[in-house]
C-alpha cells in the first residue's frame, strides 16, 4: 500500500471516517432531542447533552491513550467500536421509553423533592448516553493510530485530514438530520438510521482491518526538526495537554455565547440552533483542512500554535463588533425576501451565512489548534497515546467551558465580557507558549502578539458597545428594529436558559421577551386600550372560573408576565395556584408590570417553582382542578413539547375528575394544519373541549378528561376582583365571553382531522419542525375562527345556538377589542335601525356600501314598481337577510321579517323571495327543519343561482340535516353539488367542516 494519505485506500479510510463523523453529530442532535423531553428544557437539554457526550468522548479518548501500545490492530478496534455504537443505536428507542415510563410513574412521586428529582434525572440521562459517548470517543484515536500506521512518513497532515473528513461529516449530519431526516422518519427511525450507518461502517473496517500492513504501533520521534527530537518530557506533556484542555474550554465558551447572541438575529428555533451548530464545526473542519498542507513543513510548531492561539482569541473578540451589524444584516434581508417557499431557503441559507460570518473565523483557527498540539507531542515522542491524551483533554476542557460558561459566565459576565474572558485564555495560553518557544532564540511574536493582543481588547472593551435594544427586537420575526428613541430597556439579563429583556414603549406600554420573542405585553398607562395579550391572559383565567367558579388548586404553566395568575387570584375560592416557570430571570423581569401583576407576587396563595412543567407534576402527584398552559409560540425550540400526545396523555392524570385544561394556541406564525396536529394530540387524551377566539391571533382551548366541558355559570361576575379585572376590558356579562366561541370537540375534531398531518409527537415532532418555517411565511391559521364570521351561523345551526341578546352599551363605537362576531353584530344592528326607522345610522358606521344597500332595499320595498323583477332588490334582500339571520337576536331579526313583509310591496315579492325571507327567519331562530325545507325548496326551485347563494343554500341544508340527526340527507346534497362547490385540493373551512360531520 502506498505511504501516500491520498492515495485510494486512504481515500477511503478518510471518506469512512466522514461518514462516522455524520453519524456522530447526529447522535447529538438525536440525544438533544430526546433528553429534552425528560430534562423538560431545550437549552438545558443541548447543555447536558454536549457536557455528557464530551465526558463519555473524553473518557473514550484517554482509555485509547493508556491502552495505545497494547491495541495490535487499532482499526479492527475501530471497527467493533463502531459495531457496539451502531447495536445501542438501534434500542435506545425502546429504552429510552421504558425509563421515561418508570420515571414519570415510579421514580418521580418516589423521589418527591425537585432536587432529588433533579440529580435522579441527570444520571440516568448519563447512563442513557455515556457508553454510546464513550465508544465514539475511542473512534477518532482508533481511526488515527489506524491510519497514521499505514501512512507514518506525515502524521500531521493525516491527523488534520481525519479532523476534517470527520468534522465535516459532523457539519452536514447536524443538517442533515434536522432538516430531513427527523421529518421523514421521526426521532426513532433517524437513530435507527445513525446507527445502522454504524453498523455499515464496522462491517466495512473490519474487513480493511484485515490487511497485515503496518500493525505495529507509530515509532516515536517522527519529526525532523532537531529541536524537537529528543526523549519524551512528561512536563512538557502535560503543558500541552493543559493548552488542549484551556483551548477546548475557551472554544466551547465561545459557543455558548455565539449560540445565544444568534439566537437574538436568527431566532431560537431548533433550525437556527442547528444552523449555528453546522456553521461552527465547518469553521473546524476547514482550520483542520488548511493546515494539513503545512503542518509537516513547518519546523518551529510550538511557535506556529501560539499563533494560532492568539489569532484564535481575536478572532473571537472580533465577532463582538461584527455581531452589532448582523441585526441590519437580517432586517435587509427579511425586507428583500418574499414570504415565499423558496424565500425560504433563502432565508436559512443567510442565517447560515450569518453564523459562518459570526463563528467561522475562530472556529477556523481552533481546527488547527488540535492537529498542532497532537503533531508536535508526535514529534516529541509520546508516539500514538499523544493522540487520545490530546482528545480527551480537550474534551474535558469543553466540559469546563460549557458548565461555566452557562452557570456563572453568562449571568454574571453577560455575552460581551462572556466572549472576552474566554478570548483572554486563548491568548493568555498563546503568549505563555510563544515566550516558552522563543526562550532560546529571538522572537519576534511574543511582543508582536502581545501588542496586538492589548489593542484589540483594550479597544472592543471602552468602544464596543452592544445596543440592548437592537438585541431585543426580534428581528427575526419581522424585519424590524426597535427605534431607541421609542423604547427603552428597563431590565436585561442573560438567563441560563434565555435572554430577558423588560421593555418600555412610547406608546405606553410595557413587554417583556425572550431572546427577542415578546411573550407579553401590558399597557401601563391610564389611557389607551388594553393590548391584546391582556384579553388573552384574563381570559385565561376567567374562562375556567366561568365553567368551574368553586375552583381551588390552580397551575399555570408558564409565567409571563404574571397577568394570568394575578387574574386567577382574583377569585376568592382559590386556595393555592403554583407557578412553574424554567426560567428565573422571566419572573425577576415580570415584577416591572406593577400593579398589573402585583397579586402573583404579594398573594401567599401564589407559588413559584423554577422547573419544568412535566417532572414537577409527576413529583407533586397533586389533582388540580385548573392547569392553565400558556407556553411561547411554537417555533421556540423546546416548547412544541407543550403541544404534543405525550405531555397532553401526563398532564390529564394531574386534573381532577371534573377539572380542566386551559391551553393557549397563538394563531399568528403558524398554520392551521399545524394547529390542526395539536388539537388532534389534545382530542387524543381528552374527551370533551371548547375552542374560544380571541382577538382574533390567539386561541383557548377548554378540555376536560372526562365527560364535557357543561356550560358557563353566572357566578363568575359575582367575584368582586376578577369581574374588576374583566370589567377593563369591557367583559361585563357572558355573553361578552360566549360571543368567542368557535365549537366544540364535537364539531370541530372531525374536520381538524380530515388534515392531512399527524397528531404532534415528541418522537414525531411536527410542529417543532415546521412551525419556524409558518413564522418565516408569515402564516396566521384564521380558518378556526373564522367559522363565526361568515355570513352563515353554520356552528350555531348545528349546536341549535341562538344569537345572544347584546345591550345597546355594547354596540356602540369603542376603544376595545371585541370579538369577530362582536363586530358583524354592530353592523347588523345598524342596519336593522335603518330597516326599521329609515335613521341613517349605517352611514355612521362608515359603511357605505351597506347603506346603499339598505336604502335600496327600503326604498324599493315602499315604491312597487316592478320589484317582482328586480333582480337588484332581491339580491339586497339576501344581502340584508344573511347578516340580520347570524347577527341578531330572533325577536329582533323577528321585526325586521315582520316589518317587511307588512310593507306596502310585500305581497309583490317574487315566490322565490318570499322563500328566502322564509329560510332566514328559520335561520334567525335556529329552527333546523324549516332550513333544511327552505333551502330545500329553493334548491330545487330550477332557478339560476349565483355561486354564493348556491353554496349558502348547500351549507344550510346541510347543516339543518346535521343539526336534525339526518346526516344521510346531507350526504346527498353533498354528493349532489359537493364537485360544484370545491375540490378535494381546495376546499373552504365551512365545507371542510359540514363534509367531516356527515363523514363521521
Amino acid at each position: 500500500m502506498s505511504s501516500r494519505p491520498w492515495s485510494a485506500p486512504a481515500i477511503g479510510f478518510f471518506l469512512l471516517f466522514t461518514v462516522s463523523g455524520f453519524a456522530g453529530l447526529i447522535y447529538q442532535s438525536i440525544w438533544s432531542h430526546y433528553l429534552k423531553l425528560f430534562l423538560g428544557h431545550a437549552a438545558y437539554a443541548q447543555t447536558l447533552v454536549l457536557a455528557m457526550f464530551m465526558g463519555g468522548m473524553a473518557a473514550g479518548a484517554w482509555l485509547c491513550a493508556k491502552f495505545a501500545l497494547r491495541i495490535n490492530n487499532p482499526l479492527r478496534g475501530y471497527a467493533i467500536a463502531e459495531f457496539i455504537i451502531g447495536l445501542l443505536a438501534l434500542v435506545f428507542h425502546f429504552v429510552f421509553t421504558r425509563l421515561l415510563e418508570f420515571s414519570y410513574g415510579t421514580a418521580f412521586p418516589s423521589l418527591g423533592s425537585t432536587t432529588a428529582i433533579d440529580i435522579y434525572k441527570w444520571v440516568l440521562a448519563g447512563l442513557l448516553i455515556l457508553p454510546q459517548s464513550v465508544l465514539l470517543g475511542t473512534t477518532f484515536p482508533l481511526m488515527s493510530a489506524g491510519v497514521l500506521r499505514r501512512f507514518p512518513q506525515t502524521p500531521g497532515s493525516t491527523i488534520s485530514l481525519l479532523y476534517f473528513t470527520n468534522s465535516l461529516g459532523a457539519a452536514v449530519g447536524v443538517l442533515a438530520s434536522g432538516f430531513y431526516l427527523i421529518g421523514k422518519f421521526g426521532l426513532p427511525g433517524t437513530l435507527m438510521t445513525a446507527g445502522l450507518l454504524n453498523i455499515g461502517l464496522a462491517i466495512v473496517m473490519w474487513a480493511a482491518s484485515k490487511s497485515p500492513e503496518a500493525t505495529a504501533p507509530l515509532p516515536a520521534n517522527t519529526g525532523t526538526d532537531s529541536a524537537e527530537e529528543q526523549t519524551p518530557d512528561k512536563r512538557f506533556l502535560t503543558i500541552l495537554l493543559v493548552v488542549a484542555l484551556a483551548t477546548g474550554a475557551a472554544s466551547f465558551a465561545y459557543e455558548i455565547a455565539w449560540i445565544r447572541m444568534l439566537s437574538l438575529v436568527l431566532g431560537s428555533s431548533t433550525h437556527a440552533f442547528e444552523i449555528m451548530l453546522s456553521a461552527l464545526i465547518l469553521g473546524i473542519a476547514f482550520g483542520s483542512l488548511w493546515i494539513r498542507r503545512r503542518i509537516d513543513v513547518y519546523t518551529d510548531l510550538l511557535t506556529v500554535l501560539g499563533i494560532v492561539l492568539v489569532i484564535k482569541g481575536l478572532m473571537a473578540v472580533a465577532t463582538i463588533p461584527l455581531y452589532g451589524g448582523t441585526f441590519e444584516a437580517m432586517q435587509t434581508a427579511l425586507q428583500s425576501l418574499n414570504r415565499s417557499e423558496p424565500s425560504y431557503v433563502a432565508f436559512n441559507a443567510f442565517s447560515h451565512a450569518i453564523s459562518l460570518a459570526v463563528m467561522f473565523p475562530s472556529a477556523f483557527f481552533a481546527g488547527m489548534s488540535l492537529p498542532l498540539i497532537t503533531c508536535i507531542l508526535l514529534r516529541r515522542g509520546f508516539g500514538e497515546a499523544a493522540i487520545g491524551n490530546v482528545y480527551s483533554w480537550n474534551t474535558v476542557g469543553a466540559i469546563f467551558g460549557v458548565v461555566l460558561a452557562v452557570h456563572i459566565g453568562l449571568g454574571m459576565l453577560g455575552l460581551k465580557h462572556l466572549i472576552v474572558a474566554a478570548a483572554l485564555v486563548d491568548v493568555g495560553i498563546a503568549l505563555s507558549l510563544l515566550a516558552y518557544a522563543g526562550s532560546k532564540r529571538r522572537s519576534w511574536a511574543l511582543p508582536a502578539a502581545g501588542l496586538v493582543s492589548v489593542t484589540a481588547f483594550a479597544t472592543v472593551l471602552s468602544v464596543v458597545h452592544l445596543d440592548p435594544v437592537k438585541m431585543a427586537s426580534g428581528v427575526y420575526r419581522d424585519g424590524k428594529l426597535f427605534d431607541s428613541e421609542q423604547t427603552k430597556i428597563a431590565f436585561s439579563k442573560d438567563g441560563k436558559s434565555a435572554t430577558i429583556n423588560v421593555l418600555q414603549h412610547a406608546d405606553g406600554t410595557v413587554s417583556i421577551s425572550t431572546n427577542g420573542k415578546t411573550d407579553a405585553a401590558l399597557r401601563t398607562s391610564a389611557s389607551g386600550p388594553p393590548e391584546s395579550d391582556e384579553y388573552t391572559m384574563v381570559l385565561a383565567s376567567a374562562l375556567p372560573l366561568a365553567y368551574r367558579p368553586d375552583a381551588k388548586l390552580i397551575a399555570n404553566i408558564g409565567f409571563g408576565s404574571g397577568l394570568t395568575s394575578h387574574a386567577v387570584l382574583g377569585s376568592p375560592t382559590v386556595t393555592h395556584v403554583d407557578n412553574i416557570e424554567i426560567e428565573p430571570a422571566m419572573i425577576e423581569g415580570a415584577r416591572l408590570f406593577g400593579r398589573l401583576t402585583e397579586r402573583a407576587y404579594n398573594d401567599q396563595r401564589s407559588h413559584f417553582h423554577i422547573d419544568d412543567a412535566k417532572s414537577f407534576f409527576a413529583a407533586q402527584q397533586k389533582k388540580y382542578d385548573v392547569i392553565i398552559s400558556e407556553p411561547s409560540n411554537p417555533w421556540v425550540s423546546g416548547v412544541a413539547g407543550l403541544f404534543s400526545r405525550e405531555f397532553y396523555q401526563r398532564v390529564r392524570t394531574h386534573l381532577a375528575d371534573d377539572g380542566l385544561l386551559v391551553q393557549w394556541i397563538q394563531l399568528y406564525e403558524i398554520d392551521t394544519a399545524l394547529v390542526a396536529s395539536i388539537l388532534k394530540s389534545l382530542g387524543d387524551h381528552f374527551s370533551d373541549y371548547v375552542a374560544f377566539e380571541i382577538s382574533g391571533s390567539d386561541m383557548l382551548v377548554l378540555a376536560v378528561p372526562n365527560g364535557t366541558v357543561g356550560e358557563m355559570s353566572e357566578k363568575l361576575f359575582s367575584m368582586p376582583l376578577v369581574a374588576a379585572d374583566l370589567a377593563k376590558l369591557n367583559i361585563t356579562q357572558l355573553t361578552d365571553i360566549s360571543m368567542r366561541r368557535i365549537g366544540n370537540k364535537a364539531l370541530l375534531d372531525p374536520m381538524l382531522r380530515s388534515y392531512p398531518i399527524a397528531a404532534n409527537s415528541d418522537f414525531y415532532p411536527i410542529v417543532d419542525l415546521n412551525a419556524a418555517k409558518a413564522r418565516f411565511l408569515l402564516k396566521k391559521a384564521t380558518e378556526l375562527p373564522s367559522l363565526n364570521i361568515g355570513m352563515l351561523p353554520v356552528t350555531d345551526i348545528i349546536e341549535k345556538r341562538q344569537f345572544p341578546n347584546l345591550d345597546e352599551k355594547s354596540l356602540e363605537p369603542s376603544q376595545f377589542e371585541l370579538p369577530l362576531r362582536h363586530g358583524q353584530a354592530k353592523i347588523a344592528a345598524r342596519v336593522r335601525a335603518y330597516i326599521l326607522s329609515g335613521v341613517n345610522s349605517v352611514n355612521g358606521a362608515n359603511l357605505p356600501a351597506w347603506q346603499f344597500k339598505v336604502s335600496y332595499f327600503s326604498n324599493r320595498l315602499t315604491s312597487c314598481d316592478g320589484i317582482e323583477n328586480d333582480s337588484t332588490w332581491s339580491s339586497q334582500l339576501r344581502e340584508v337577510g344573511k347578516l340580520i339571520s347570524a347577527y341578531t337576536p330572533p325577536k329582533q331579526a323577528a321585526d325586521v321579517w315582520r316589518h317587511i313583509e307588512s310593507a306596502k310591496c310585500a305581497d309583490r315579492m317574487s315566490p322565490d323571495d318570499k322563500r328566502w325571507l322564509g329560510l332566514f327567519r328559520a335561520i334567525s331562530e335556529r329552527r333546523p327543519d324549516g332550513i333544511a325545507d327552505s333551502a330545500g325548496q329553493l334548491l330545487d326551485s330550477g332557478k339560476s343561482l349565483s355561486p354564493a347563494d348556491k353554496t349558502y343554500l348547500v351549507h344550510s341544508s346541510m347543516a339543518a340535516n346535521i343539526a336534525r340527526g339526518t346526516p344521510n340527507q346531507a350526504a346527498a346534497l353533498w354528493s349532489k353539488h359537493g364537485t360544484y362547490l370545491a375540490s378535494s385540493d381546495n376546499i373552504d373551512v365551512t365545507t371542510r367542516m359540514l363534509v367531516t360531520q356527515i363523514s363521521r
